[in-house]
């Protein structure tokens, strides 16, 4: 059961991340090696990435 929740704060932490310099995949791993608690603190002091804009013709 504890790894079942373990996992899953592991996802939600990778989902939260989706939009930073690791992305969702970085940031799961970040957690999983870690603690989901450090990804979680890893992700409240990453910047967000900026959208990237297409140039038009």
């Amino acid at each position: 059961m504890l790894v079942i929740l373990y996992l899953a704060l592991c996802m939600l932490s990778g989902y939260w991340g989706r939009n930073t310099f690791a992305g969702p995949v970085g940031f799961f791993l970040i957690s999983l090696v870690f603690t989901p608690l450090a990804g979680l603190l890893i992700l409240f002091l990453a910047k967000r990435r900026e959208p990237i804009e297409e140039e038009e013709e």
